[in-house]
């Protein structure tokens, strides 16, 4: 059963929108949390930056639930694609030595992703609520892209340089 057929209402349209974005911050306080194990605080700053938009969003959201009565839904019900909410960072993605542009250009990936869940629903739900809704959220998701555009624009790293490690683990 695709996703479209699994979200045939407005309640169950947001739960998974909760989820989404709630994903997407629990995802990317964790790789702040490891980007700082590694002593990499920039790229753990960037991340928890990211996970505060996330919760952000997600409170949006829930604000927009007052009132529904949200199905619970359990997390290997969600019946995602690629096992995750597609906001949610592949944590293969990231390396110990990235920098803030890897970190932005992972973002970006993560809010085309959520952008394109969005608009499929907005146009293949056949409920006119839900596809209404769902119009909007793909275009915050599109202006949240835009956003992550500019913050890549300043970013003065590169996309082609990573972090020196003085003291690389040791391969045997």
């Amino acid at each position: 059963m695709s996703l479209t057929e699994k979200i045939t209402d407005l309640d169950t349209f947001l739960a998974y929108s909760v989820a989404l974005e709630e994903e997407a911050a629990d995802r990317h306080d964790e790789l702040a949390d490891m980007m700082d194990v590694h002593n990499n605080p920039e790229v753990a700053k960037t991340f928890r930056k990211l996970a505060h938009y996330s919760r952000l969003h997600a409170q949006e959201i829930r604000d927009h639930s007052q009132g529904h009565s949200l199905p619970v839904i359990a997390p290997w019900d969600f019946g995602w694609e690629n096992m995750e909410g597609p906001e949610t960072t592949d944590i293969g993605a990231v390396n110990y030595l990235m920098n803030t542009a890897h970190a932005l250009k992972i973002a970006m990936a993560n809010e085309k992703r959520a952008h394109d869940f969005y608009f499929g629903i907005s146009r293949d739900s056949s409920n006119p609520e839900v596809q209404a809704l769902a119009g909007e959220f793909a275009e915050e998701e599109k202006g949240q892209l835009e956003l992550l555009e500019k913050w890549m624009a300043a970013c003065s790293d590169s996309e082609d340089e990573a972090r020196f490690d003085p003291d690389p683990p040791l391969r045997g």
